[in-house]
């Protein structure tokens, strides 16, 4: 049975607006029941973290997703032993009073779901990795591919220092106060792997490149043919930048390819997922993630 559930994403920005908006994860699931989806997080960003929890329901269904009401959840600091208690905000959203994760620290999410006259206890655990000190700049440019330019597409190129201990990064990104990465399938992912603890985009990847032609190495990709994503001289860019667990980095791998599966080749890989129950299984994601942002006005376009 292919499946959906329900996303609720927020971005904000630094103009301090908050912008959100909703996005249906497809999933491939055995057929059989409903099952419950919790997806969440918390980050070394102070705010109101939230949980969103809803019911899969059939991909060919002409329904509207379940949002889960009436659900007791929190995050429990499993280093510092404090309890973070979230309040339901609207239908199946649940989010903390405004607080924020520390680095190295354990996190674990406990759901207590109402089914059908029963109380269903869902867990999941995740640790906050270190992140970099800081994007130092961020650059546009064409795209470039083994010396073939498309004049259509500009990537956006962060310089930043990277870290030996993390090597799964996640970027979001704005242009001016309209989020770029608006779902989830969207989010830019990192893996570092061997290059782990270079200066991204220094001297050392100048070398790794060359033979590509694609140096400085872009993490976004904007389609200068859409409204939404073309950029203009005094465009305000404003990057998070994201150090994220290993298992997280899997599931969105596992979103995109989902999203992006040919359907000539059959289903792809069920996405993973770290929520644990004992009387159900759930399908979603919750992680703890250390965060820095970055913002620089757009002060040169690249030349015709």
């Amino acid at each position: 049975m292919r499946a959906i559930f329900s996303i609720f994403l927020s971005f904000l920005p630094f103009v301090g607006v908050l912008t959100s908006c909703e996005e249906d994860i497809v999933i491939d699931a055995e057929t059989g029941d409903p099952k419950i989806g919790i997806y969440g997080s918390i980050t070394t960003d102070r705010k109101h973290h939230s949980i969103t929890i809803s019911r899969t329901m059939d991909f060919y269904s002409d329904g509207d997703i379940e949002m889960i009401s009436g659900a007791y959840v929190f995050i429990v600091d499993q280093t510092d032993a404090d309890t973070f208690f979230l309040a339901e905000s609207s239908a199946g959203i649940y989010e903390t009073d405004s607080v924020a994760g520390k680095i190295n620290h354990s996190y674990q999410l406990n759901v207590a779901v109402p089914d059908r006259g029963d109380v269903l206890h869902f867990y999941a655990e995740s640790t906050i990795d270190t992140c970099p000190g800081k994007i130092d700049s961020v650059q546009v440019l064409k795209y470039t591919m083994f010396d073939v330019v498309n004049n259509d597409v500009y990537k956006v190129c962060p310089y930043f220092q990277t870290t030996k201990k993390n090597i799964y990064y996640m970027f979001d990104m704005s242009l001016n106060e309209t989020p770029i990465t608006d779902t989830l399938s969207r989010k830019a992912l990192l893996h570092l792997g061997a290059m782990s603890g270079l200066y991204y985009n220094g001297v050392e990847m100048s070398v790794i490149y060359k033979e590509l032609n694609v140096y400085p190495h872009g993490i976004f990709y904007l389609d200068q043919t859409l409204t939404k994503e073309k950029i203009h001289k005094g465009d305000m860019i404003h990057i998070t930048l994201y150090g994220i667990p290993k298992g997280y980095y899997g599931y969105l791998s596992d979103i995109s390819n989902s999203i992006g599966s040919n359907p000539l080749m059959g289903s792809p890989t069920n996405v993973r997922t770290n929520i644990r129950g004992k009387e159900k299984e759930a399908v979603g994601y919750f992680y703890a993630a250390s965060c820095i942002h970055f913002q620089q006005e757009v002060k040169k376009l690249p030349v015709e």
